[in-house]
């Protein structure tokens, strides 16, 4: 059973990718045009702005395994890959479209080239859209996980939550204050490293609960305030952390557990403008693969047009936020009108 809350939040993991996308971008054009750097209290607010960010992509493949599971689940493999190959067609073309326009963008800005195998490479690698090929890696194993999950849940996220730590620790030397051997590295997967280390658990998460959601909701419920003070102090070590006191590495890989496994307890009736996010939501695949480029030209008109902007951050992440997302609305919801509305789903997924 999917939770009705969950389009919802589709809609706000969409918008914390924009709004992590603008902070940084601005950050980077505002050392480009010679701006001053922003004052203390306008660092801490983007910084915390910027950490809310850690939760989005668990969200997204949360809510992947979710609703996969709930269109597969008791279905043969043969006919859960025909479902998983249409749901493939409708990610991988507009990636390859979007990405093709994307390193177009950053050629005719920043003359950056690769050779044809770069651009192969970073397409298999997800440069600059990570997600996308930990998300089709996930829906190929999507089967097999819903079967794991049937029978040995629990099983089924110890393994791999402690396949994620094993990435993390292989990647980043003294993540948890040892040194793994050099061989670790050779235990990974090429390609999905970094995402696995930061992201591998929560498709399988969403697999789980929407298995064994009529146990777990009331298991969850039990020890909401234990989540709800995990995740606060996790994200709030993580913030302090990317001011610069610490390496927030360990709060920034723990906050979005207590954050994903807190969402079947959110409400769909307290979820503020709940009917626009959903709105949203419903157009999250689009928007994540189009508004890098549209906060890059937005950019680049503020720095020939305004370029006092980028002294003043909290003005300008805001504009190009609030801008980009209704840019994208409008083109998504225009595209949805056409004549032909399944191209749709080959531009903007």
């Amino acid at each position: 059973m999917l939770s009705r809350q969950f389009p919802g939040l589709r809609g706000i993991a969409i918008l914390l990718v924009v709004l992590n996308h603008a902070i940084a971008l601005s950050l980077v054009a505002a050392q480009e045009y010679g701006a001053r750097a922003p004052s203390q209290p306008a660092w801490v607010i983007l910084q915390a702005l910027r950490t809310l960010g850690l939760v989005a992509v668990p969200i997204f493949l949360f809510l992947s395994g979710s609703y996969l599971t709930y269109a597969a689940r008791g279905k043969s493999l043969g006919v859960s890959y025909r479902t998983i190959l249409l749901s493939l067609r409708h990610i991988l073309v507009p990636y390859a479209l979007w990405s093709v326009v994307f390193y177009g963008l950053v050629y005719l800005l920043r003359n950056e080239t690769y050779s044809l195998f770069g651009y192969f490479k970073n397409l298999l690698v997800g440069y600059p859209f990570e997600y996308v090929p930990l998300a089709v890696f996930c829906y190929l194993l999507a089967p097999f996980i819903i079967r794991a999950g049937e029978k040995h849940p629990g099983r089924l996220i110890a393994a791999v939550a402690a396949y994620q730590l094993f990435a993390a620790c292989a990647i980043k030397p003294g993540l948890l204050g040892f040194d793994m051997p050099q061989w670790a590295r050779l235990l990974t997967i090429p390609g999905l490293r970094t995402t696995i280390a930061l992201w591998a658990v929560f498709f399988p998460l969403g697999v789980v609960y929407s298995l064994h959601s009529a146990s777990l909701t009331p298991a969850l419920r039990r020890v909401g305030w234990l989540l709800v003070v995990g995740a606060a102090v996790c994200y709030g070590t993580a913030v302090i952390g990317s001011l610069g006191a610490f390496d927030p590495a360990v709060p920034s890989l723990l906050a979005p557990v207590f954050g994903v496994l807190l969402l079947p307890l959110i409400r769909r009736e307290t979820i503020p403008a709940v009917e626009v996010l959903e709105s949203i939501g419903r157009r999250a695949y689009g928007l994540y693969l189009t508004n890098l480029v549209f906060l890059s030209l937005a950019l680049l008109g503020i720095g020939v047009g305004l370029p006092w902007l980028f002294s003043q951050l909290l003005v300008l992440v805001p504009l190009i936020f609030v801008l980009t997302t209704l840019a994208l609305q409008a083109l998504i919801g225009a595209m949805e009108r056409t004549p032909v509305p399944a191209f749709r789903r080959y531009v903007f997924g």
